[in-house]
């Protein structure tokens, strides 16, 4: 007893691993060691409570020195493997992430220029079509050209503005054409944004020829949008150019009036633009001021005398007696202008929100193609005009851009390439 508690006092702290203290009954007393390589439940639990080393764990086990080296070396070299392994995994998945986000931050920035170019053009446009719209209705219905000569002369100047101020916002258009290409030529099966084939249906109508016009009639009812033409093949050309030759030119007898040939349509909008290349906001001339630069001058008015000339024919010669726009006659060109003005208000406005459904008539319709990508490019214009809503490709992105900040939290060592605000604005 006395020398269990000589050997519990004086050298218990040095008692190899595989020895211990028992409490008997008579008092504390020491215990030879079991065999080796055999442990009781209760030294395996202080092993593990302990905290011991590898190197003290696997001689406990009855394994000898070199064995105890070679597992302690190769768990030591797995270990650092999988440490190895693991942070290129997290690094190369840091990287995609960051280059996803990149691309989001540079279709945010489109997105943004876009809305720009919306903002820009879409009000004027429409504004200028319902303008010129509602004089070609009255023109045909005769509703405000029979008066005295003084005021059917002003009808006549009022219904030249609004065709100057329509193709100066046309003109509009295609200065800002880069970026409205981008915005609207995905997904587009013809490889053309949908406002561009309206444009050219408007300025294809108002600058085509007879024949050009007849033969664009004569594709049959499931011919093409006026702004969606085919071309022809090389044996088409050959092929009407013999029929030509042999029976000659066709004569029409009323060529449809009020033709603008495209270099006039261009030059016509660009006098009426009053702002520089690359405004924020573009506007045109005003009316008092067109009309004084049309008498005072005579350079300016150049440009519109063959367009009075026309109005006037078809405001004094016979009204429209319900023709429809083929075979050719003087109010072709009119009858169509007017359904693709009524198309475009369709485009730019689809929810009726400037003017109503029963304001948006088409006198005498000419069936042909529909406009390409239409409704999708309504859904694009509702969406990227809308009160700051955020887009579907940033939606989802939240979630990686939410991981994406955790994992540079956690990793302060090794910073990213694309370093990122985790409060940044991604709308």
């Amino acid at each position: 007893m006395a020398m269990g508690v000589c050997l519990r006092r004086g050298i218990a702290q040095q008692t190899p691993i595989h020895s211990f203290w028992k409490n008997g009954s008579n008092g504390l007393f020491f215990r030879r060691p079991r065999r080796a390589g055999i442990l009781s439940r209760q030294t395996k639990t202080r092993l593990v409570t302990a905290n011991l080393s590898l190197d003290a764990f696997l001689p406990a086990l009855g394994m000898n020195s070199e064995i105890a080296v070679l597992m302690s070396a190769l768990l030591a070299t797995t270990s650092v493997a999988m440490n190895f392994f693991s942070g290129i995994s997290l690094e190369s998945k840091k990287a995609e992430l960051a280059i996803e986000l990149e691309r989001e931050k540079q279709f945010q920035q489109q997105l943004r220029e876009l809305q720009g170019v919306i903002a820009r053009y879409r009000g004027p446009l429409l504004e200028s079509a319902i303008d010129l719209e509602q004089r070609l209705w009255h023109l045909v219905s005769d509703q405000c050209f029979d008066v005295d000569e003084m005021h059917a002369k002003l009808e006549i100047r009022y219904f030249m503005f609004c065709v100057a101020q329509f193709l100066g916002f046309v003109e509009v258009v295609r200065r800002e054409g880069p970026r409205e290409n981008s915005f609207l030529q995905r997904g587009n099966p013809q490889g053309s944004d949908t406002l561009f084939v309206m444009v050219e249906a408007i300025r294809f109508v108002l600058c085509a020829s007879p024949t050009y016009l007849e033969s664009w009639y004569a594709q049959g009812p499931n011919r093409n949008h006026p702004g969606a033409r085919m071309r022809q093949s090389r044996e088409e050309i050959i092929l009407s150019h013999k029929q030509r030759s042999e029976i000659g030119c066709p004569i029409f007898p009323e060529k449809p009036l009020l033709r603008i040939s495209r270099g006039h349509q261009r030059a016509i909008g660009t006098y009426m633009i009053t702002t520089k290349m690359g405004a924020e906001r573009h506007y045109t001339m005003s009316y008092g001021d067109f009309h004084k630069k049309l008498e005072t001058d005579e350079s300016f008015r150049y440009w519109f005398a063959e367009i009075e000339e026309d109005i006037c024919e078809l405001t004094k010669q016979e009204p429209w007696m319900g023709e429809t726009a083929f075979p050719l006659n003087k109010w072709s060109r009119v009858l169509l202008f007017q359904q693709l003005l009524v198309e475009l208000m369709d485009l730019l406005d689809p929810d009726c929100v400037r003017l109503p459904l029963d304001r948006r008539r088409k006198l005498m319709p000419t069936n042909y193609g529909q406009l390409p990508n239409v409704l999708e490019y309504q859904r694009r214009l509702i969406e990227f005009s809308g009160s700051g809503t955020k887009s579907g490709h940033s939606s989802a992105l939240e979630g990686l851009k939410d991981l994406m900040s955790t994992q540079i939290n956690t990793d302060t060592e090794k910073p990213l390439a694309y370093p990122l605000n985790s409060g940044e604005d991604s709308t």
